[in-house]
Formats: structure tokens, C-alpha cells, sequence
């Protein structure tokens, strides 16, 4: 056996020993959502919607209830797709890290009990027997029974805690596919924390 088949029994040996954390992500600001710094030339929060009234409690969990109005002047037919990006910041700048999600299209995952964006907000929207959840569009509005958001995840053989923030960016399509201008540019600065 070769130094380099050692060293690679070694590393695959320590990958399989190595426990998983539990870690949790805390929003620093009560608002939760800032617009992006570093794009100044995408709209922001206050161009998307008016947000659910939010409350923390000792351990950062977040509790919300009420109603988000959409302001974001798109079409209710408009395909809106989201990037997610997590970010760490080390050295002074923002560090892209292994973690982001794409979704082609917000209206879809919404619907689908399945996905990301239906666990973790739509489920939450109140409608009337038979009613469909609307996709987004300007005047849209979005009543929640009260629920708690909590940023947990399991992470095997990485340390992840440190000063983080979540990026989300949103475009929307014509029913001709063009992207419209207006695209929006949310962060959730916050804090990862093992649990």
C-alpha cells in the first residue's frame, strides 16, 4: 500500500468517525430582513412587501403572525425565480460558503408541500376552503396564523458557527420569459450558533 492510499484510508476513516452538529441561525436585527449592502442597484424590503410583525424570544427563535401585503409591482402570471446564498464573513468580507438554494419558480414551490418554501412560509397562510395559495403579485395579500420560524440544521465534519447572512434574490419573468428590471435584493444578517 502506497503513503497515498494510507493517507486517503486515514481521511475517509475520520469523514465517517466525525459527529454532526446541530446548529442554529439567529437573526441580529428584530426586523429580520435588510436590504443588500453590497447591491445597491436592486430594490430592497421596502419595495417587496410589508412584513408579518415578528417577535424574538431568549433563545432567537422568531414567532410570527399577521398579514404580508406584497408591494412589488409584478404580475400575479409572472414566473418569479429566488436564489438563496448563505454567507460568512471572515477577514473583513463576505465569503460565499457550500450553502445556497435555487428555486425557478416561487409560485410552484409555494404550492408544493413538498418543497423548501411551502415548509417553511406557505403552509402558514390562512385561506378559505378550496382556496389556492395566490402567487406573488403587487396587492397580493397573505394572511398567517401565527407560527415559529427556527433556522436548525444538522452539519457532519464543518464548524459553522461565526457571523453569517442569508441573501435572497428575486427576478421575475414576463409571460415572454423577459426579466423585468425590478429585481429585489433581501439580507438576514444574523449568527450561527451551535445548539
Amino acid at each position: 500500500m502506497s503513503s497515498l492510499d494510507v493517507l486517503l484510508v486515514i481521511f475517509l476513516s475520520i469523514l465517517t468517525t466525525v459527529q454532526s452538529a446541530l446548529y442554529r441561525f439567529i437573526p441580529e436585527d428584530s426586523d429580520v430582513f435588510v436590504d443588500c449592502a453590497d447591491r445597491p442597484e436592486m430594490n430592497g424590503i421596502n419595495d417587496w412587501a410589508n412584513i408579518l410583525d415578528y417577535s424574538f424570544d431568549d433563545e432567537g427563535i422568531i414567532h410570527a403572525r399577521g398579514t404580508v401585503t406584497i408591494l412589488w409591482d409584478i404580475e400575479q402570471t409572472d414566473r418569479v425565480t429566488m436564489d438563496i446564498e448563505l454567507k460568512k464573513y471572515a477577514r473583513g468580507t463576505w465569503d460565499q460558503t457550500f450553502l445556497s438554494v435555487k428555486i425557478s419558480d416561487f409560485c410552484k414551490d409555494m404550492r408544493d408541500t413538498n418543497s423548501m418554501v411551502y415548509d417553511s412560509w406557505s403552509k402558514h397562510i390562512t385561506l378559505e376552503e378550496g382556496e389556492e395559495i395566490p402567487c406573488l403579485g403587487k396587492g397580493v395579500e397573505y394572511h398567517h396564523e401565527p407560527f415559529v420560524m427556527k433556522a436548525e440544521f444538522n452539519v457532519k465534519g464543518i464548524n459553522m458557527e461565526g457571523r453569517h447572512k442569508l441573501v435572497f434574490i428575486l427576478h421575475a419573468y414576463d409571460k415572454n420569459d423577459r426579466r423585468k428590471p425590478n429585481s429585489i435584493c433581501l439580507e438576514v444578517p444574523g449568527e450561527i450558533l451551535k445548539v
